[in-house]
Order: C-alpha cells, then sequence, then structure tokens
C-alpha cells in the first residue's frame, strides 16, 4: 500500500521511539521500539538483500527461458511472465522503500508504477495451469483476466499525475484512499487463483510420464505461492509489531527465492517436462536395441488388429503412442524391415483393404466409396498409388477379377 514510505530509519532525539517516516511529512509509517532497533534495522537489511537476489534470480530465468522458447513448450513461456511478473513487483518494493536510488523522486514514481504487477502475476499462473491439464488457451480468450490489472495500473498512474502536479490536497487523498482500497483485491485474487489452479491440477488425470511430473511440479509451485501469500498476508496483519512483520516478510521472501530456484533445478534435473518432444530432438539415432523383427510383428498387427490404415489423418507419432515407441524408433522399424517410408508402409495396408473391397463387393461399391473405406481422402492420390503398387488402375483391377471370377 502507498504511503509514501523512505526506508531510511529516521532517530527523533529524545523520543521514546524511532520513526519509520517521510522526513517531510512527518507522518509515521511505523513504530520501532528502541529495544528492537538494531534487530529491526539487520532484518530490513536482510530482506533487501534477499530481495535483491530473488529478483536478479526471476529475471535471469525469464530471460533464459524467452532465450531458449523455439525449444521449450509453449506454456512454460507462459508462465515465463509469471517469473517476470513476480520480479517486477519485487523491482517496485525495492525502489519504493528506497533500497535501489534512494530519494529519486523518478524512481519512487517509477516503483509506484511497477507496483501495478501486483495484479498481473497471478492470472499468468492459472493460464499455465490451464495450457499444462487441458489445452493451449489463446491471449484473445483469456485477456479478460488481466482487467483488475490494467485498472490498478490506471489509478497508479492518477498517482503519479498527482504527485508530479503537486497536488496533495483533499482531491489527492480520497483518489490514494481508493487505490489502496483496490489494492487490497490483490489478496483475493490470489487466493482465487491459486484455489482454481490447484484444484484444476487436482482433478487432472495422468496422461504419461513427462505430464505426470509437470503436474507435480506444478503442485509444488502452487503450494510455495500458497505458503508464500499466507507468510505475507500475516505481514500486513502485525505491520504494527517490527519484529513479527519483518521476519515474516523475510521468511517470505525466502521463499519466493525457493520458488525462483525450484523451475530452474527442474529445467536441469528433468529437461523433458520443460522442452517440447525433447526425447525425439536430443535423441539422433534410434535405440538399436529395439529395432527388431518382433517390434516390427507388433507394430505391424497392431495397424491391423486396430484398422489403423484407415485413419485418413494418421501420423507417425500415432503409431509411436500407440506401440509405446519414440517416433524415430517406429520410423527406423519401417525403414529397416519394410525398406520404405512410413506413408509407403501405411498405403500398403490401405491398397490392400481396397483390393479386397474390389474382389468382394459385387459391384455396388463405388470407387470414390472404397477409396474412403480404404483411408485415403483423395481420389488422384489412390489411383496413382494403387497403380504404383498393383501395377493397374482399380477400375482396370475391378474389371480383370470379375473377368477372371466369370469368365
Amino acid at each position: 500500500m502507498i504511503s509514501f514510505r523512505i526506508s531510511k530509519v529516521w532517530l527523533k532525539k529524545g523520543a521514546k521511539y524511532y520513526y519509520k517516516t517521510k522526513p517531510k511529512s512527518g507522518r509515521i509509517i511505523r513504530f520501532i521500539n528502541p529495544k528492537n532497533y538494531r534487530y529491526s534495522f539487520k532484518n530490513l537489511q536482510m530482506i533487501d538483500l534477499l530481495q535483491k537476489i530473488t529478483l536478479f534470480n526471476f529475471l535471469l530465468f525469464t530471460g533464459l527461458i524467452w532465450y531458449h522458447r523455439k525449444k521449450l513448450d509453449a506454456a512454460i513461456l507462459v508462465f515465463s511472465f509469471f517469473l517476470l511478473g513476480k520480479g517486477i513487483t519485487l523491482m517496485s518494493n525495492l525502489l519504493l522503500d528506497g533500497s535501489f536510488f534512494s530519494g529519486n523522486r523518478f524512481a519512487y514514481t517509477t516503483g509506484i508504477l511497477l507496483n501495478s504487477f501486483l495484479f498481473f502475476y497471478a492470472p499468468f499462473l492459472y493460464w499455465f495451469t490451464l495450457n499444462i491439464v487441458k489445452s493451449a488457451v489463446t491471449i484473445k480468450k483469456f485477456s479478460i483476466h488481466f482487467v483488475p490489472f490494467f485498472i490498478f495500473a490506471l489509478l497508479n498512474i492518477g498517482v503519479v499525475m498527482f504527485l508530479v502536479m503537486g497536488n496533495q490536497g483533499p482531491e489527492f487523498k480520497n483518489f490514494l484512499w481508493f487505490r489502496n482500497a483496490f489494492e487490497m483485491l490483490y489478496f483475493f485474487q490470489v487466493v482465487a487463483y491459486t484455489g482454481i489452479s490447484f484444484w484444476t491440477v487436482y482433478k487432472a488425470e495422468s496422461k504419461s510420464i513427462g505430464f505426470d511430473k509437470m503436474l507435480e511440479w506444478l503442485k509444488q509451485v502452487l503450494l510455495i505461492f500458497i505458503a508464500i501469500w499466507f507468510l505475507f498476508l500475516t505481514s500486513s496483519i502485525f505491520q504494527s509489531n517490527a519484529m513479527v512483520s519483518d521476519t515474516l516478510t523475510a521468511i517470505g521472501v525466502l521463499f519466493l527465492l525457493i520458488l525462483s530456484n525450484v523451475t530452474v533445478f527442474l529445467m536441469l534435473g528433468s529437461p523433458e517436462v520443460f522442452y517440447n518432444n525433447l526425447s525425439v530432438r536430443l535423441k539422433k539415432e534410434p535405440n538399436m536395441g529395439v529395432i527388431n523383427k518382433e517390434n516390427y510383428d507388433k507394430l505391424c498387427d497392431l495397424v491391423i488388429s486396430e484398422q489403423l490404415y484407415k485413419n485418413a489423418d494418421l501420423k507417425i507419432g500415432n503409431l509411436s503412442e500407440a506401440l509405446n515407441q519414440s517416433p524415430r524408433n517406429v520410423s527406423a522399424l519401417i525403414n529397416n524391415f519394410y525398406n520404405g517410408n512410413f506413408y509407403d508402409f501405411i498405403n500398403y495396408y490401405r491398397i490392400e483393404e481396397a483390393k479386397s473391397l474390389l474382389k468382394n463387393d459385387e459391384g455396388d461399391m463405388t470407387i470414390l466409396t472404397i477409396l474412403y473405406e480404404s483411408g485415403f481422402n483423395n481420389k488422384s492420390v489412390f489411383n496413382a498409388v494403387f497403380k504404383k503398387m498393383v501395377g493397374e488402375t482399380p477400375s482396370s483391377f475391378r474389371k480383370n477379377h470379375m473377368a477372371k471370377l466369370y469368365g
């Protein structure tokens, strides 16, 4: 909450308390008992140091994600904006408290503007959760969630304009009161988005090992975020007690530092969670231990029994999932034992199906119906592939078969 804070603790001789105050206004922000002065001052120094380290980590990891964005899953790019938002709010705190550019008016007003990012990062956490658990959600569909951020930004711009014009009369005080009241909604926003994100993760069904790892990591992030929010909320409640408030704030910032490092630890320890199809990209050679006749026969049986060839949009990834092997391994099986590529392999089964239909029907099925039943979706492609593999067109094949059958 903005209250014209300056980080220096000013000592008033003969007073019972030290005041954390703005010298010109004399407005008391916090009473500090002299007995606790040394402890509180050291605590504030520790909080500043932790915030600076955490700020560096958040911005560093955001930069790393953006630099490697082409290799990373799209959902991770969304998460980077959550990290960016947290980093900017930390920078705002440091500018407002005078830890950066103490006494600089421009730095202070910049801190007020950056304080708008309080309402920025929680929606990104929920957006990231949706992208992981359900499907990609476009910014157009999700844009309404950033309305509070833009409202708060406008309020902060208004505060800065009042300060620049030097107007601190009743209008400014009323405007500042409304701005500070709106800021309190931040706590409700964090609870709402964190709660619904956790519920979404809790209800998610297992899909793969990589997906489960991502869910476990996401649960850790949400739990740490809840703990951070609780610590900062409790700290604000005990604002009048410097020792308790600063201790809780220090622990909260320490948890933020942990949150920032959890990300990089997972990126290094479980890259398959962050990288899009990393196992395929990094594995330049197939696993020769699974490239054998037995697995090739399993692949052929699977294609026939499940009639996978009838799917006109069939991709090698579908065979990969069905056989529980990497796309590269499936491709190697086909190349080694069929002596052709994926499309030649699948078209072989489609043509065999077409030949069977051309032989068995009484002439009632049209060529167009047969090509669709076989897994093709284009007549010219069907005719070209059929002639290449059989040596004649489908119509000619049917005519010759009928001639042999009935003379």
